[in-house]
């Protein structure tokens, strides 16, 4: 069949498929004379042009709206040009629509291009398609969240999407030259996984997918990232390289981080259920005899002061060790009014323990009452996180304060810290944690509360500790902030709302309601 010399041709049928009207364009394509079609049974007509299309062209398609490719060859999968053919039906006629045009994508893939270069118009519908085409990829993959590549056996990319510039801002172009350059990045403890996977996989061409970890400069912090790749594997079996895309699911890792934790510490409490209550016991019986045994001896008693240690100490075990399971005890975040400076002084205990002995730990709290609606274990949780940060920053003989006060409305907090000055939105109390250790380097700063993060050697911190003092802090409509010095040390500020007579939250004035209505109702009674 000879290739169509219109742009568009259209022929009206009447409603039992005769033709009606021709236009000139079809007629000079099929070689007759536009009053000669009329009154022309059209689909026999057209078939008579090529056997082949009747396999598409329904019997009845003059009826309804019809669309379809029509292949000037009779060998469909060898065409690349055709005829888009397309009937609009109306009441009383139906109207036909012919054009040239490209085979569909499926087909094209498979076809024989040559007759492309034989048609200036299929060409250029061609170079139309593609630049369409290329538009829509580059729309995706900007969009996409992953960066695509393209990596050859040496581990150097001779493709890399624009996302890779987030990641490595300055080193990105290095990685078109340097293979060595993209397995150092990978975190020193994953990168036998990567080759490991490799070596499994590239042998055949199938996608497959692991996860690593990698780290990103100036402050080494560390992204999960999901490799997905398919191998390009020659007929004869040599591998040239791979497709592929990286994926960073950091915030999926978190997620399963907190969820293993959460398991974790389920399991410590079970575990420690049973050894606290032995414990426990144990030291009751400790104290009672020492109580007994303090009870009967005269205040002059060389043994008194001694017994009266014993008996101190006891009931100071037993208090200590509840504390440290219920801080590893997965409970529900219920919140309730505390005096931040008895939780604070309360939690002094642990501090102690926790700091060398040389060391020495100073606190500075206001005398007044300070109530704070908080969830009092993922407070302490916050404390001993910001002591822990101050002992491994401090040489042994170093030094921690920790200090509270009352800020009203209004007035300026935080003063000295990182960034923006900040005022305080609420009346609120004011806890600072500082020690005399080597400072926070430059490059921590900026995403110092970001999780993965810590300067801390490899393996010595899980880079969460900040991360989830922030989310505590801000999850009580609070604020955190840190002052630093590169050799004189360190001062994290939190400011957390206190609860007053005139803001108090709408469930505490309802119980205050309802004692204060219970009391009048029995005041009246009697």
């Amino acid at each position: 069949m000879k290739s169509p010399n219109f742009e568009n041709c259209q022929v009206g049928l009447t409603k039992d498929g005769k033709i009606e009207k021709v236009s000139n364009a079809f007629a000079s394509w099929v070689g007759k004379g536009a009053n000669d079609l009329i009154g022309e049974n059209f689909r026999p007509f057209f078939l008579s042009l090529e056997k082949s299309w009747g396999l598409t062209l329904p019997k009845d398609f003059y009826r309804n709206d019809f669309e379809c490719f029509f292949p000037l060859s009779p060998e469909s999968h060898r065409s690349s040009i055709g005829i888009h053919f397309q009937n609009v039906c109306y009441s009383s006629n139906s109207v036909i629509s012919l054009s040239p045009a490209l085979a569909p994508h499926d087909s094209l893939k498979k076809a024989f291009m040559g007759d492309l270069m034989n048609d200036p118009r299929a060409l250029a519908n061609t170079l139309i398609r593609l630049q369409k085409a290329e538009s829509r990829l580059s729309d995706y993959i900007s969009n996409f969240p992953g960066i695509f590549f393209t990596q050859r056996p040496d581990m150097t990319f001779s493709y890399l999407s624009r996302g890779i510039k987030k990641l490595f801002p300055m080193e990105h172009a290095e990685l078109a030259r340097n293979g060595g350059l993209f397995l150092s990045k990978i975190f020193e403890k994953d990168r036998e996984l990567f080759h490991k996977e490799l070596n499994t996989n590239g042998k055949k061409p199938e996608t497959f997918s692991f996860t690593y970890r990698i780290s990103i400069p100036p402050s080494d912090q560390i992204i999960y990232l999901l490799d997905v790749r398919t191998p390009i594997i020659t007929a004869t079996q040599k591998l040239l390289g791979y497709d592929g895309v990286f994926v960073d699911i950091t915030r999926q890792a978190i997620a399963e981080h907190r969820l293993s934790n959460s398991v974790w510490r389920e399991g410590l409490a079970t575990l420690t259920n049973g050894l606290v209550h032995d414990f426990s016991n144990l030291m009751a019986g400790i104290y009672s005899i020492s109580e007994l045994y303090h009870g009967m001896m005269e205040k002059d008693d060389p043994m008194a002061k001694g017994m009266g240690q014993i008996k101190k100490s006891a009931m100071q075990a037993q208090k200590l060790v509840r504390r440290i399971i219920d801080l590893h005890r997965e409970k529900p975040a219920s919140r309730t009014v505390h005096d931040l400076r008895l939780l604070l002084k309360d939690q002094m205990d642990l501090v102690d323990i926790i700091i060398p002995r040389s060391a020495k730990i100073s606190t500075d709290f206001e005398p007044e009452i300070m109530p704070a609606f908080i969830e009092e274990t993922g407070f302490r949780q916050v404390i001993l996180n910001l002591v822990i940060n101050a002992r491994d920053a401090i040489e042994r003989t170093g030094r921690i304060k920790l200090s509270l006060k009352k800020v009203k409305k209004g007035k300026v907090i935080m003063k000295g810290a990182v960034g923006e000055k900040r005022i305080a939105p609420v009346e609120g109390a004011e806890i600072a944690l500082s020690d005399n250790g080597i400072g926070i380097p430059v490059e921590f700063q900026e995403k110092l509360f970001d999780p993965f993060i810590t300067s801390k050697p490899s393996g010595s911190g899980s880079g969460f500790g900040l991360y989830n003092t922030k989310i505590f802090i801000e999850d009580h409509n609070g604020l955190i902030g840190f002052s630093t010095s590169k050799g004189k040390g360190t001062t994290f500020y939190l400011f957390i709302p206190l609860e007053t007579e005139e803001e108090e939250k709408p469930s505490q004035k309802e119980k205050r309601a309802k004692r204060a209505t219970r009391a009048f109702i029995k005041t009246t009674k009697n």
